[in-house]
């Protein structure tokens, strides 16, 4: 579907087609046969970051796959708020270490952008928190990266 879409700041505002997924498989079969293409959370990022001729939204890859409470490990899918996240684990007497300005964007938006909080100067930044994730490549391929794995990928992600 076309539309046009911002971000934060409301400027630039572009024409997109932007395509929604719920699904892995959903996705996988259309990001090899598009061009030029960005995936986008919740728009609250600053400037021109997530705006491209087409967008993926995330906001319907949505869920907290699992939460280790004796840990306090989280895995979720990319499209998840940082809200949604509180919601889940303030009851059980956990907090994000890397808390930005605003809880209304995505992980997916927190990763891409290796947000920061007030405390960056003792705990860093997001990506010091992220344990694993799963990347998909243009091809379709999904690689899962993390420091120690695929570091490459893992931090030009981040």
């Amino acid at each position: 579907m076309k539309k046009q879409i911002a971000n934060w700041g409301n400027y630039p505002i572009i024409e997109t087609e932007e395509i929604s997924f719920a699904f892995e498989d959903q996705l996988k079969s259309t990001v090899p046969s598009k061009n030029n293409w960005i995936a986008r959370g919740n728009g609250r990022c600053y400037g021109d970051a997530s705006l491209g001729k087409t967008t993926f939204n995330t906001l319907k890859y949505d869920k907290i796959l699992s939460f280790d409470i004796a840990k306090g490990i989280i895995e979720c899918q990319s499209g998840v708020t940082l809200d949604q996240i509180l919601e889940v684990i303030v009851p059980k007497g956990w907090f994000l270490p890397v808390t930005p300005g605003t809880k209304y964007i995505t992980v997916g938006g927190a990763v891409a952008s290796d947000v920061h909080g007030k405390n960056h100067h003792v705990d860093g930044s997001f990506s010091r928190h992220v344990l694993e994730m799963d990347v998909m490549l243009a091809d379709g391929q999904i690689v899962k990266c993390s420091p120690q794995d695929h570091p490459d990928l893992f931090w030009a992600t981040c």
